[in-house]
């Protein structure tokens, strides 16, 4: 019994909860504003989410990145996690500042400006949390983050409870920006507990910015390359085809959980191992994704052959002719999983130019071929050319890694 235990408290099983967690939480939130919101509301709240994922591109790149693969060689941590904590603050400050600018610029829409103060606090809460979260999964203080995400949801289901029948955008920004904020509380606490004030604050200040100039400009390579299929697929073939890719992405939400699990902790921790051990890292880089793609294999496997069945499920009769679309995106799953080991020893050793070289690459191969695939492949044609964009980055960073003598496998 005491084995089971420890297996179920082990760190890995702890962040996937933690991550089905954070993400079951947003998309039950996503679809109570879908059913409550005015349609032209919920259609503002998403482009706001949209600019805050920009926003949280950007955070990403300049703060928690390079803290990922550089926190372990750092030896006054101390004093590094309060120059963190500084350097998170000053950029919202710039984000809420850009923000005001764009809601006057925009005057033409009447709803940015009247709700411009809670556009930023929910935009500011969500990267304030979203700071705490992979900041203490880096330090491996799990149960922080989980204390943090549970007073989350205790928080916004108080507020979506009592405001439910007079739900607007202004509330729904408030509440959700208030509960962003109140749920750091317990992180903040344990700031506070270990604030030293950074004196190596110029050195670290360099570093950041020589990882975030290449960071930076993958974030937006990132999400244009990962969006611009999808977003031209609506213009190209219509919102029903649209529709539909939107809701197989959403099927496969389990699977971008478990990736984004690998992205917040275990590139840190192999991060730390590769500065030990540079080969103890590769064989336990490869025994995960061995593991990994043992899981990921059976998981794929059944939404291949249970494509039909599952879109009926999940969007009604109307999709079922869309069952096609799931049996592709398991292809190309397959090749996103086999980029993940290439792509964490890229990160790991902060080869940031090579990665950001790989994103630019599947960026232009978007923009050369989506018209092309488009118009004679349709829908098969987005898939495709997201398969081509991931084939591309994957041949183009091991290439890299070869010839540097990095590979991980000969």
């Amino acid at each position: 019994m005491k084995n089971y235990t420890n297996i179920f408290l082990s760190s890995a099983v702890m962040v996937l909860f933690d991550q089905v967690l954070f993400s079951g939480a947003n998309f039950l939130i996503t679809i109570f504003l879908a059913k409550t919101l005015h349609p032209e509301n919920f259609g503002l709240f998403s482009s706001i989410v949209i600019v805050t994922f920009l926003a949280l591109s950007v955070s990403n790149a300049l703060i928690i990145q390079p803290f990922q693969v550089s926190y372990s060689k750092t030896e006054a941590k101390h004093q590094y996690l309060s120059f963190l904590l500084i350097g998170q603050l000053v950029l919202l400050f710039l984000i809420s500042l850009i923000i005001v600018i764009g809601c006057l610029v925009m005057n033409s829409i009447e709803n940015i400006r009247a709700n411009m103060f809670f556009i930023i606090l929910f935009i500011a809460g969500y990267l304030f949390q979203d700071f705490y979260r992979k900041l203490l999964l880096g330090l491996e203080k799990i149960k922080l983050v989980i204390w943090v995400d549970v007073l989350f949801i205790l928080l916004v289901s108080i507020g979506f409870f009592y405001f439910q029948n007079a739900m607007n955008l202004k509330l729904s920004l408030g509440i959700l920006g208030i509960a962003n904020m109140l749920s750091t509380l317990p992180a903040i606490f344990f700031s506070f507990k270990e604030f030293q004030f950074p004196t190596y604050s110029n050195n670290w200040f360099k570093m950041h910015c020589k990882q975030g100039q290449w960071l930076i400009s993958v974030a937006f390579l990132q999400w244009s390359a990962s969006n611009l299929f999808v977003l031209l697929s609506g213009i190209y073939l219509g919102v029903q085809a649209l529709g539909a890719f939107r809701l197989v992405q959403s099927i496969f939400g389990i699977i971008n959980i478990m990736l984004q699990t690998v992205e917040n902790y275990f590139i840190p921790k192999i991060s730390k191992l590769w500065n030990q051990n540079s080969i103890q890292a590769k064989k336990y880089l490869l025994q995960l994704s061995f593991t990994g793609f043992l899981f990921f294999g059976l998981l794929l496997a059944f939404l291949f052959f249970n494509s039909k069945s599952i879109i009926v499920l999940f969007g009604g009769a109307q999709y079922e002719n869309y069952h096609f679309v799931i049996k592709m995106m398991t292809i190309l799953y397959v090749f996103i999983f086999l980029s993940y080991p290439i792509r964490i020893a890229v990160r790991v050793q902060v080869l940031n130019k090579i990665f950001f070289i790989g994103y630019a690459l599947s960026f232009i191969s978007s923009i050369i071929t989506f018209h092309y695939l488009l118009q004679h492949f349709a829908l098969k044609g987005a898939i495709i050319g997201l398969v081509i964009n991931q084939i591309i980055m994957i041949g183009y960073w091991y290439f890299e890694l070869n010839r540097k003598k990095l590979a991980l496998w000969k």
